[in-house]
């Protein structure tokens, strides 16, 4: 179910507590300058990490949400250089605070941000307001089980390939919400599981091309270094 920002969410945004505090911080994209409002400490939130099994905040229990990763940035240079087409719908998985579907959005795409933890998807939208764009779309996603049936011709994710226990339950969420003739870009900080998401995908079928942050095409994962992959089915 989509949910659409409201006074109500974005008043609890800005209220919620989560330890380090909020701060304000300008990230600039390509032609684009925009404003976000993250964690001013993402790295609190490890003092605090409470069990997925018995957390009371769900944001507590997945700290990852709460850090603008490496990835994020250059995943949002790319959109900036070759946008897709304007009006298209677009998914981001494990959104954040949201920059790669605000650099979407500002090239006149249809996104709908996307997460495990609640309050991502709320600071997500949030922060899409902030920067003028009041029609983007929240959704709460789990990839281990990935409820809804609604397809999408574009989705982007940064930094979601780290986890070699994920990678079976990425591809499925591909699987179930990718348009047949769409196209996945996943944004890599070149991390070691990258090499095995790469061959998961290959044996699932996908047709998989890898490029580097200056679009270049890359013969294979590199360590330590941004790569971007870009998935179409087979």
């Amino acid at each position: 179910m989509h949910q659409h920002p409201s006074s109500a969410t974005r008043q609890t945004v800005i209220d919620t507590s989560v330890p380090g505090g909020w701060c304000d911080r300008e990230v600039v994209v390509g032609p684009h300058r925009f404003r976000l409002h993250t964690p001013a400490n993402p790295d609190a939130l490890l003092e605090v990490l409470e069990s997925p099994d018995s957390a009371t905040q769900p944001h507590l229990a997945d700290p990852y949400w709460a850090k603008l990763w490496p990835a994020a940035p250059l995943l949002a240079e790319a959109i900036a250089r070759t946008p897709p087409a304007s009006g298209t719908k677009i998914l981001e998985l494990g959104c954040g605070s949201g920059l790669v579907g605000i650099t979407a959005l500002a090239c006149g795409c249809d996104v709908t941000f996307s997460d495990y933890v609640p309050l991502a998807v709320d600071l997500a939208l949030e922060n899409a307001r902030r920067n003028g764009f009041r029609s983007a779309h929240g959704l709460v996603l789990d990839w281990r089980s990935p409820a809804g049936d609604e397809q999408f011709p574009f989705i982007v994710a940064a930094d979601v390939t780290y986890d070699r226990t994920n990678i079976d339950a990425l591809l499925n969420v591909l699987d179930r919400r990718l348009a047949a003739d769409g196209t996945v870009w996943f944004g890599d900080a070149g991390r070691g599981p990258a090499a095995e998401f790469l061959q998961c995908a290959l044996a699932r079928g996908w047709q998989v091309s890898l490029l580097d942050e200056h679009d270049s095409p890359l013969a294979e994962t590199q360590l330590g270094r941004y790569q971007r992959f870009v998935l179409r089915r087979a």
